[in-house]
Formats: structure tokens, C-alpha cells, sequence
């Protein structure tokens, strides 16, 4: 088995959350950016990073490099759309009413990949696991393996509160939608 470890640099996980209710035209869709990210890699012995692939990997998420991109407005996203209170409001409510701990907590990312399917356990710091499948297009560059993807998660299937704004004037939409770019250098 071919070991790996994960290349902090060249990795993130970014999360699209949406508004919805009856002001959710006043509120924001936002771009969130985990950074920071660490973790190892394993690949079956003689397999190539292709279709075939077969492995495993372990990512760690800390709640303390997770910060918020920007405001997206279709497909762009306003990078100075919110105020740097805004954003410490934001990262807070979602400590607190997503993963129900401070900015120490961590996210466990289990992976388990043979041929492009990829099972996916998320482990919150709180809350419940959650157990995914997603499609994951692996290549090799220079003996660096690159995972990329795309999962939708349900934040009511790990434990969040539902996350809304004063007054109950709208609230963050149920599910998320997480891009993954991940590198592997070898051990």
C-alpha cells in the first residue's frame, strides 16, 4: 500500500451555503473556504491514479480555518460583499448553531474509494456522522494525486439547528453544497 500525505497549500474544501424565506432576498448566499486542511492517503499497491483507483483517505477540517469567501450572486462571488463583522457574525453563528462547539472543534472527513465512487463519512465535532456518496475524479501529476468533487449535505443530518437570521427573516437552505480540490504528495 502507497502512503500519502495531504499538501495543505495546494488543497481546500469550499462550501456554497443559500438564504431562503420570505426576506431571503435581503440576505446572502455565501462562499465558505476551509483552510488548513490535514490529512493522509492511502492507495492499493499497483494501482494507478486513473478510474481504477482504490484507497482511502483521512482529511481534518478545523473549525478555526474555515472563513467566509464572499457574497455569490450567481456565479460570481462579491469578495468584499460583507463586513469584516459581518463575517465574524457569520462564522460564529455557524460554530455555534451548525457544529454546537468554538472555532477548536475539528471535522473528520473518512473516504473510502474504489473506482470513482467514493464513500464519504463526515464526523462533526458535535452532532451526528453522516455517511455520503459522491463521484471523485483522481488523476496524477507529477506523482501528486488530486481528488476533485462535489457532495450536497443535509446540515439537519449532522446535527445543526436550523440557522436563521433576526427575527426569523430567512433562513440558511437544509442542504450545502461542498467542492472539494484535495492534493496527496507521498509519504
Amino acid at each position: 500500500m502507497n502512503e500519502f500525505v495531504l499538501i495543505p497549500t495546494k488543497s481546500q474544501i469550499r462550501l456554497n451555503t443559500f438564504a431562503e424565506g420570505l426576506l431571503s432576498k435581503f440576505a446572502h448566499d455565501l462562499e465558505l473556504r476551509c483552510i488548513g486542511l490535514s490529512g493522509t492517503a492511502t492507495r492499493e499497491q499497483g494501482e494507478q491514479a486513473s478510474p481504477g483507483v482504490a484507497g482511502t483517505a483521512t482529511i481534518s477540517v478545523p473549525l478555526s480555518g474555515i472563513e467566509v469567501t464572499g457574497t455569490v450572486h450567481g456565479t460570481r462571488i462579491n469578495f468584499e460583499g460583507l463586513s469584516a463583522k459581518d463575517r465574524r457574525d457569520c462564522l460564529e453563528k455557524m460554530r455555534h448553531d451548525v457544529f454546537h462547539t468554538d472555532e477548536s472543534g475539528v471535522i473528520r472527513i473518512e473516504v473510502t474509494l474504489r473506482d470513482g465512487n467514493a464513500q464519504v463519512r463526515i464526523v462533526p465535532p458535535k452532532g451526528k456522522t453522516v455517511e455520503l456518496s459522491t463521484q471523485v475524479n483522481v488523476h496524477e501529476e507529477s506523482g501528486t494525486v488530486i481528488g476533485k468533487g462535489t457532495l450536497e449535505l443535509s446540515l439537519m443530518a449532522i446535527g445543526s439547528d436550523v440557522v436563521k437570521g433576526p427575527m426569523n427573516s430567512f433562513r440558511v437552505k437544509d442542504r450545502v453544497v461542498l467542492h472539494f480540490d484535495v492534493a496527496f504528495a507521498p509519504k
